[in-house]
């Protein structure tokens, strides 16, 4: 099987080989897929450059006021490189910020441009990725396919403060490349570029301290019985020094408290409530609709609660499935699912049960899947034209259909009353979106409708925030009568 997933003309092909004699046309054929992917990304979320900031949701603090992405002074670097911002250690990802700065000011355009670039090539990425562990161009094709249109990706694209996921993403899979080519030539500087690689990674979002659990993934089930596991010792030792740091910044940010990490709070509340929202993004990435920049969450206190139980039930059968019928790949793909999501699962409390930012990576397993369910009608009687056909427009029909969910979807992230009206729509009951909302209105004149949702948010808790707001809404509109 070549690396081109279209149909050529038999002139300059060898049917029996599979192989393009004219090796620059060969060259060029293997480029195709993934200039593809990339363009088809770019142009999908190309109308994200006319986006604002969502300046109350992150936008505020890593771009808008920060002061440090303002010159690449050596000032700022020191203050950049040298602490924890925002509750997060993610040098890189404001590093990003600071070259945007550079370039465009604070124009809101030349950030999404960033993000839409990153995004593309993360496309192109999980192609190579896949394809060099599947061995199978067809589902590699289909399934970075579906990774670059998905609903479920466009917050980690539209939402400039989402750089830091991207960015993860990028050097992660630049890492996981190096070290397969090391893994296949034994070359040392592959090793070398794979640690680099990895540290760039983790300077970008901590949530890539697990990559080292895909690397033991891949040794487990593709290169067992051979004595080179060894080689993933250093990326352990990273990860850990990685997580003390991660640990750090979120405890003196104060997003993980003490009373949270209690076995009472912990499986009494977090865990329970955990196991059905696990399966809650099983369905938003067959079916994304209803998504929500801030999801409403029912808290379940006990394990035995039937939807629990249910659920917790649904797991355990498909981790007997997979571990005992699954092929090396079926269980590959599922194990790479749950490790990146560990950081997101909430086994260490984070104030988000949950979001579809976290998806970006782990649901790639998914897409993968279903790459491989449908190369199954490419390859019906080992590649007959009218099943190549059907793979064809069977895939095209699930990317056209993905793409204008996500095309849709887009529009959320238009600007700041867009994106907190939908959020209040899908999440009435949060206290976080109505608060949001409100000012939302309140910059816009409308203090009528922000007075509504201010006294919405305090019906939810009545912080003093919220209170506060609503007096000052109040006295504006008596000043505009």
């Amino acid at each position: 099987m070549t690396d081109s997933i279209l149909t050529l003309p038999s002139e300059g092909f060898s049917v029996m080989t599979g192989e393009i004699k004219d090796p620059k046309q060969n060259a060029l054929l293997k480029l195709l897929p993934y200039a593809a992917l990339f363009l088809f990304s770019f142009l999908l979320y190309f109308k994200s450059l006319g986006f604002d900031f969502i300046s109350s949701w992150d936008d505020y603090e890593y771009v808008i006021n920060n002061t440090f992405i303002r010159g690449l002074t050596a000032e700022n670097l020191k203050v950049i490189s040298g602490r924890p911002f925002f509750g997060n250690y993610a040098p890189l990802h404001l590093l990003s910020y600071s070259l945007d700065y550079a370039l465009w000011g604070l124009n809101p355009a030349g950030y999404h441009l960033s993000n839409i670039a990153l995004h593309a090539a993360n496309g192109a990425l999980v192609y190579a990725v896949v394809k060099r562990i599947t061995g199978r161009p067809v589902a590699s094709f289909a399934a970075a396919s579906l990774f670059a249109v998905h609903a479920i990706n466009v917050e980690n694209v539209a939402w400039v403060s989402e750089r830091k996921t991207l960015l993860a993403a990028f050097f992660s899979f630049f890492a996981l490349l190096s070290y397969l080519r090391f893994r296949e030539r034994g070359s040392a500087s592959s090793y070398l570029a794979a640690l680099l690689l990895f540290v760039l990674a983790l300077l970008s979002k901590p949530l890539t301290v697990t990559f080292p659990l895909v690397l033991s993934a891949y040794e487990l089930f593709f290169k067992k019985g051979e004595r080179r596991s060894l080689a993933i010792i250093p990326f352990f030792a990273l990860s850990a020094a990685a997580s003390v740091i991660a640990v750090y910044a979120h405890v003196s940010a104060g997003s993980v408290e003490g009373a949270n990490l209690s076995l009472s709070m912990l499986f009494g509340a977090v865990y329970p409530t955990m196991l059905p929202i696990f399966w809650k993004y099983v369905g938003l990435i067959i079916w994304p609709f209803g998504l929500s920049g801030y999801y409403d969450t029912t808290v379940y206190n006990s394990f035995l609660t039937p939807v629990v139980a249910v659920s917790l039930a649904a797991w355990a059968a498909v981790f007997i499935l997979v571990l005992r019928k699954g092929t090396r790949q079926t269980r590959f793909w599922f194990f790479w699912f749950w490790i990146w999501f560990l950081p997101v699962s909430n086994i260490v409390p984070i104030p988000v049960f949950y979001a579809d930012r976290y998806m970006y990576l782990p649901a790639i397993a998914f897409f993968v899947m279903a790459g491989r369910v449908l190369e199954g009608l490419y390859l019906i009687r080992g590649g007959f034209a009218p099943a190549r056909a059907a793979f064809y427009a069977v895939l095209a029909a699930i990317v056209i259909f993905y793409s204008a969910v996500s095309f849709n979807r887009l529009d959320v992230w238009r600007d700041e009353l867009a994106f907190w009206e939908d959020t209040a729509k899908q999440s009435p009951g949060q206290f976080k979106a109505r608060l949001n909302l409100g000012y939302a209105y309140e910059m816009k004149g409308r203090y009528e409708e922000a007075e509504r949702e201010y006294l919405a948010a305090i019906a939810i808790y009545p912080a003093q925030e919220a209170m506060e707001n609503l007096e000052m809404v109040r006295a504006k509109r008596r000043f505009s009568r």
